[in-house]
C-alpha cells in the first residue's frame, strides 16, 4: 500500500534545506566568512577545532546586527541584501538567499554575538533551529558567531564527511579563496590553535603572498584586461605549474566560483607552453555588470551563468595570452630523470594543503608529506631541475647523430641534450604557423598567404558524417584562410583541393578529417581557432618517431629548434629536450663535483 502524502515536519524540512547549502564544515566557513565581508568587516578571526564539526568561530569587525533582529538573522529566506524580485537581476553581495544562518542553526548549536557601533551587545543560542537563550551581552563592535556539534542531529552526514585531514584542508582552502577575491580585509585562521593562514589586508599581491607564499607569488605575472568585461589578477609563468587545476582560483564581481568553460579559456592560454598532466595557478578576477550575470542558480552560490558566455570567455583567453606574451618565455623545466632526495620545508604558508606543492618539473607522482609539528621538514624525491630557461640557451646545438632512428642526441654548452625529432620539428612548424598567420591576419579573416598553400596534383575526396558538414559550413571562410582548399562535392563528401605547405607531405584525409573534429560548433574565437590548427597541421606535418634522418637533417632541425621562441613543449604539451648537465652526469657515475 502506498502511503499517504503528508507535510514533513519543520525539523526534517530545515534538515534537507540545510543539506543543501552545508556540505561540509567548509561550506559553514565559507557562508560565515561571506556574511562578514558583506558587513563590511576590515578584520577576520577564524578559529577551527576537530576539523570544523566540534567548533568553528568566526569574528569580525563589521557593521554588526540589531539585537531585535537577531531571530530573525536565523529564520529562513530572512537577508537585509535584497527586498524584491528586481533585486536579484543585479545583486553585487556574496550573500543574498537567506538562507546560510538558518541551515547552519538546523544541524549544529550556534550562538550569535553582535553589536553595532552605538549600541549595547546582544546574544541568541540556537541549537536544531530552537532558540535556548538570548539576552545582552558585553561585546566589541561586529559579530561573532560560534558553532558547536555540527551534523549532530544528522548522523548520516557526519559519516559521509572525508577524513579529518581533508576536511581540515577543504575548509583552509575556502578562507585562502576568500583572501584573495577580498584582499583587502585582514584574515587569520587557526586550526586546532595553531596558525595556518595569515593575510595582513592589503592589495592583491599582498593576499597572493599570503596565500601562495612569497616564491610562488613572485612567479606571478599581472592580469590587465579592460573593457565591459574586465580581467585582472596574476597568472603563473610557464615555468611554475601545478599537478592540478585547483590552484587557479576564479572569481566574478568578488566571488569565488567554480566554472569549466573559464577554466578552459586559461588552459587554451598555455597551449603548447606547459608539460602535459601539468596546470597554471593563481587568480583569475572577472569584473562584469551584476545584471550581465546570473548569481542564483545554485543553493551554496558557487555556480553562475553568464549572459553572453562566449564574451566572457573571449576576454578571459585574451587577457591570458595577452600577459604571457608580454612575460619571459620561460620554458617548462624537463626534470633529472636521476632522482635525488630533496628537503622541503613544509611548514611555510606555501604549503597550505589546497596548493599542489610539487615543484614544477617534478614527475605527477612526487608527494610531499603533510608537515609535522612545529613546521619539520619532510625529505620527499623529486627530479633535479636543469635550470633550462629557453631554447635558445642552449645553442649552438651540435648533432652528435640519432639513436635507433628515434632520439636525436646532440652537444650544447649546456650539457648533453637528449632530442624527440618529432616533438622539435612540430613545435618548429607551430611557431612558424603561428607567426606567418599572424602576419597574414588570419584570425581576422585574411588568407594565410604567408604561411603557404599547396596544391594537390590530385583532388582528394573526403567521406565526412554530417556533424564534421556542419562544422565545416560554419568555419569555412576560417579553413580557407589557413591555407586549405576545401569545398563540397556531392552528398557526405567533401573535396580537397590544397592543403597547407607545412603539411603536404601527410595523410590529406585523416588531415581534414582531424580538422574538421578539432572545429567546435560553437562561436569560440578565431584566435584560439587558429592555435589549435597550427597545433594540428604542425603535428600532420612533422616528421614521424622514427623516420630516420641524415646528419644535414638533423643539424637544421636543431638550428631550428634553438632559433624558435617559447616553452621548452611541443604544441600538445610533450617535451622536446632533455638536457643532463655536467652536474647530472657527475652524479650518475659517482665523480666528484
Amino acid at each position: 500500500m502506498i502511503a499517504p502524502i503528508r507535510l514533513l515536519p519543520p525539523s526534517v524540512a530545515d534538515a534537507i534545506a540545510a543539506g543543501e547549502v552545508v556540505e561540509r564544515p567548509a561550506s559553514v566557513v565559507k557562508e560565515l566568512c561571506e556574511n562578514a565581508i558583506d558587513a563590511r568587516a576590515r578584520r577576520l578571526e577564524v578559529d577551527v577545532e576537530g576539523a570544523g564539526t566540534v567548533r568553528i568561530r568566526v569574528g569580525d569587525d563589521g557593521a554588526g546586527i540589531p539585537a531585535e533582529q537577531l531571530r530573525l538573522a536565523v529564520a529562513r529566506h530572512a537577508t537585509s541584501k535584497i527586498a524584491s524580485r528586481d533585486d536579484l537581476a543585479a545583486i553585487s553581495s556574496l550573500g543574498f538567499r537567506g538562507e546560510a544562518l538558518a541551515s547552519i542553526a538546523a544541524v549544529a548549536e550556534v550562538q550569535i554575538v553582535s553589536r553595532l557601533h552605538d549600541a549595547t551587545g546582544a546574544r541568541l543560542r540556537v541549537r536544531a533551529a530552537t532558540v535556548l537563550e538570548e539576552g545582552a551581552v558585553a561585546a566589541a563592535p561586529g559579530t561573532t558567531v560560534e558553532v558547536r556539534d555540527l551534523f549532530f542531529n544528522t548522523p548520516a552526514r557526519l559519516r559521509f564527511l572525508r577524513s579529518p585531514r581533508a576536511e581540515t584542508a577543504a575548509l583552509v582552502r575556502a578562507v585562502a579563496e576568500l583572501v584573495l577575491t577580498n584582499p583587502a580585509t585582514a584574515v587569520t585562521c587557526r586550526v586546532d590553535g595553531r596558525v595556518a593562514l595569515r593575510a595582513p589586508g592589503g592589495t592583491r599581491r599582498d593576499a597572493l603572498s599570503a596565500v601562495l607564499g612569497g616564491a610562488a607569488a613572485a612567479e606571478l605575472i599581472e592580469l590587465d584586461g579592460d573593457g565591459e568585461v574586465a580581467v585582472g589578477g596574476a597568472i603563473s609563468q610557464p615555468r611554475s605549474h601545478r599537478g592540478t587545476s585547483t590552484g587557479l582560483v576564479l572569481a566574478v564581481n568578488g566571488r569565488r566560483i567554480h566554472h569549466r568553460a573559464l577554466i578552459a579559456a586559461v588552459a587554451e592560454a598555455y597551449r603548447g607552453l606547459l608539460p602535459g598532466g601539468r596546470y597554471p595557478y593563481g587568480l583569475v578576477s572577472i569584473t562584469i555588470d551584476p545584471a550581465e550575470v546570473d548569481v542564483n542558480v545554485h543553493p551554496s552560490k558557487r555556480e553562475v551563468r553568464f549572459r553572453d558566455e562566449g564574451r566572457v570567455f573571449t576576454a578571459v583567453q585574451r587577457a591570458c595570452w595577452a600577459a604571457l606574451a608580454e612575460s619571459r618565455p620561460y620554458a617548462a623545466v624537463i626534470g633529472d630523470p636521476l632522482q635525488q632526495t630533496v628537503t622541503l620545508t613544509t611548514g611555510e604558508p606555501s604549503s597550505l594543503p589546497w596548493l599542489d606543492a610539487v615543484p614544477a618539473g617534478a614527475s605527477p607522482g612526487a608527494v610531499i608529506a603533510a608537515p609535522g609539528e612545529g613546521g619539520t621538514s619532510t625529505p620527499v624525491d623529486v627530479p633535479d631541475r636543469a635550470g633550462l630557461e629557453t631554447l635558445a640557451s642552449l645553442s649552438p646545438l651540435r648533432s652528435l647523430g640519432q639513436v635507433a632512428t628515434r632520439w636525436l642526441v646532440a652537444e650544447s654548452p649546456r650539457g648533453v641534450v637528449l632530442v624527440d625529432p618529432h616533438a622539435a620539428h612540430e613545435k618548429v612548424l607551430y611557431a612558424e604557423l603561428l607567426a606567418a598567420w599572424g602576419r597574414a591576419g588570419v584570425a581576422e579573416g585574411r588568407a594565410a598567404v604567408g604561411g603557404g598553400s599547396q596544391l594537390l596534383l590530385l583532388p582528394a575526396l573526403i567521406e565526412c558524417d554530417p556533424e564534421q558538414l556542419d562544422r565545416f559550413a560554419a568555419h569555412s571562410d576560417f579553413v580557407a584562410c589557413c591555407g586549405f582548399g576545401l569545398e563540397p562535392f556531392g552528398p557526405g563528401l567533401l573535396r580537397c583541393t590544397a592543403v597547407p605547405t607545412a603539411a603536404a607531405s601527410g595523410d590529406v584525409a585523416q588531415l581534414v578529417h582531424d580538422l574538421l573534429d578539432t572545429l567546435e560548433a560553437g562561436d569560440r574565437p578565431a584566435f584560439d581557432r587558429q592555435h589549435r590548427v597550427a597545433a594540428l597541421v604542425a603535428c600532420h606535418g612533422a616528421v614521424r618517431f622514427g623516420d630516420p634522418l641524415a646528419p644535414a637533417e638533423q643539424q637544421r632541425l636543431l638550428d631550428r629548434l634553438v632559433a624558435t621562441a617559447g616553452g621548452t613543449t611541443c604544441p600538445h604539451g610533450r617535451p622536446t629536450v632533455l638536457v643532463l648537465d655536467d652536474a647530472t652526469l657527475r652524479r650518475a657515475f659517482r665523480r666528484p663535483g
